[in-house]
């Protein structure tokens, strides 16, 4: 009887561990990763090789679904395939190029599927691309051999790269530039897409000069952190100048309605944003000069004189430009979100729960 109990108490625990821990290891993207699992069995079935994550084009299938997150299934989007060319039907496609750093002539191979199906159900959004004809030929095609992913809401958004200079949606700055064979894609293109990173490298390269001066070591850059600015620039681009007073400062509640989504979307874990500072400022026309006189003689300049921000990310939308300072310290280091220290130190004390209880079974 006593040993019936005992083994009734052990699975008890048991089932209890895992419904603790099933919160902390659960992906954000999972409809993203589920997708691309079903995608690659359906290409291993054709004998076709399996599609091979792409970070340009998931930034970009990233931002394509932010866009499209408002739109009903409706939409005349819903279904189409888009080719990255002067008439797309996605007037946001050049600003977003230049947001991922994605030279335009390497798009202009690559090819977006999105879908919009209520909920996502995963085994409704793989139907729709394999076997709706518009998506299947793509997905048949053996020139693809990279995928980004992105969803928002009811909508997924499939973006296919080649291994070709024209399709293969490279970083701008080491993408070779051709000027023959693109045509009217070429000049329309290049035209509407500006680096806009240039504002970021000027305010990062202004910040570690303002820090060399007091004898405090340079900002290194943080990805993560660099992820959550671009999207609160992103979510304050319609917002006045005069409106310019969101700095967020440790211990205060974030003043932005979509700050966990943002943080998710990033993979950050919130814990790890605590002891950080975000620090967005508006400038017209972000003047280069007024932009680092902001940040360096304003009451909050104390920041840049700690030592402790040992991290920066920024993100530029419009007249506004935002600065993510970030620590060595967890509290502060906008560590991912799937696999944080605080998360890890969860598994080995459940684990120790589970290998202690199964001794006392034992005996």
């Amino acid at each position: 009887m006593a040993s019936l109990i005992k083994l009734s108490f052990f699975f008890f625990v048991i089932a209890h561990a895992l419904v603790l821990l099933a919160p902390l290891v659960q992906s954000s993207d999972k409809d993203e990763d589920s997708l691309l699992q079903g995608i690659n069995s359906y290409r291993t079935s054709l004998n076709l090789p399996a599609l091979v994550k792409n970070g340009n084009a998931g930034c970009l299938a990233d931002k394509i679904a932010d866009d499209m997150e408002g739109q009903p299934c409706s939409s005349p989007t819903n279904g189409a395939n888009i080719l990255a060319t002067s008439q797309t039907p996605l007037a946001n496609l050049p600003k977003h190029l230049g947001k991922c750093k994605i030279d335009a002539n390497s798009a202009s191979d690559g090819v977006i599927l999105p879908v919009c199906v209520p909920k996502l159900v995963p085994t409704l959004v793989l139907t729709n691309y394999t076997h709706q004809p518009q998506f299947a030929k793509y997905l048949n095609d053996t020139k693809f051999t990279g995928v980004g992913l992105g969803s928002e809401d009811d909508w997924m958004v499939v973006v296919l790269a080649s291994n070709t200079p024209t399709g293969s949606f490279a970083n701008a700055a080491s993408s070779l530039v051709s000027a023959v064979g693109f045509g009217h894609f070429l000049v329309s293109i290049l035209l509407l897409t500006r680096d806009f990173d240039y504002e970021e490298d000027d305010l990062f390269q202004g910040l570690n000069s303002f820090r060399k001066s007091a004898n405090l070591p340079e900002f290194k850059k943080n990805d993560d952190a660099a992820c959550l600015a671009d999207e609160l620039a992103d979510e304050l681009e319609d917002q006045p100048c005069s409106s310019a007073h969101y700095i967020i400062e440790p211990g205060n509640l974030p003043r932005f309605p979509s700050f966990e989504k943002l943080v998710k979307k990033c993979h950050i874990d919130i814990n790890t944003t605590t002891a950080a500072i975000i620090w967005p400022v508006c400038v017209p026309d972000l003047d280069e000069d007024l932009v680092l006189n902001n940040y360096t003689h304003s009451h909050s300049s104390k920041y840049l004189n700690d030592s402790k921000y040992s991290g920066v990310g920024i993100g530029s939308e419009d007249d506004w430009i935002v600065a993510v300072l970030t620590t060595d310290a967890e509290s502060g280091s906008f560590s991912g979100g799937a696999a944080s220290l605080g998360t890890i130190g969860m598994f080995q004390y459940m684990a120790a729960v589970l290998l202690g209880l199964f001794l006392v079974l034992m005996c």
